[in-house]
């Protein structure tokens, strides 16, 4: 649990750097782009520097591009049936991690861009940034495994779920609102 711990802790760090890189941009466009979608962007760029720390950068060693050796799994759910090796608490942790990192991905897409407000899509670049990162992993030298890929999907999937449940809760309180003349808030 110690492990998850410290991914929360950078992931904090980094959420702080960025933001504080993005201060001068957030100024210059404080009227032209709403504080909504300008957070929306800060938040999509700090969850790709956590993600890409915590998955490449904190696998980068001395061995990276040619290690001694590579560590590939192809075979589906094989997490389910032995750790490689791992305790199973840190097996845990690893499949929370691998899915709570890409959740705000699949909440955060949608909410930028307007072209991945289609489930498909999202559930496609998220697929193909998983895949991607396990295909750099794998000539790191750091594990590369299916199971990262379809944790990390699942993630994704929950958080496209909960853009879409939240769009559709703004949409009909917006709907009511129109109905009811617009002056009523409750």
């Amino acid at each position: 649990m110690d492990d998850l711990m410290g991914y929360f802790i950078i992931g904090g760090i980094l959420i702080g750097a960025v933001i504080i890189l993005y201060l001068p941009v957030f100024f210059l466009l404080k009227g032209r782009v709403s504080v909504i979608r300008q957070l929306s962007i800060v938040l999509l760029a700090a969850c790709s520097c956590i993600v890409l720390y915590a998955t490449i950068i904190s696998a980068w060693g001395q061995d990276a591009f040619h290690p001694a050796q590579h560590h590939l799994n192809l075979l589906p759910l094989r997490m389910l049936d032995e750790s490689g090796g791992m305790l199973t608490d840190k097996m845990v942790v690893q499949i929370f991690a691998n899915i709570i990192m890409f959740i705000p991905c699949g909440f955060l897409l949608p909410s930028v861009f307007s072209r991945m407000r289609s489930f498909g899509r999202t559930a496609l670049m998220i697929f193909f940034a998983s895949f991607s990162i396990e295909f750099v992993q794998y000539f790191l030298g750091a594990a590369a495994d299916i199971d990262d890929v379809i944790l990390n999907l699942l993630g994704g999937i929950l958080g496209y779920v909960l853009f879409a449940g939240g769009s559709r809760y703004l949409q009909r309180k917006h709907a009511r609102l129109k109905l009811s003349g617009g002056n009523h808030y409750r």
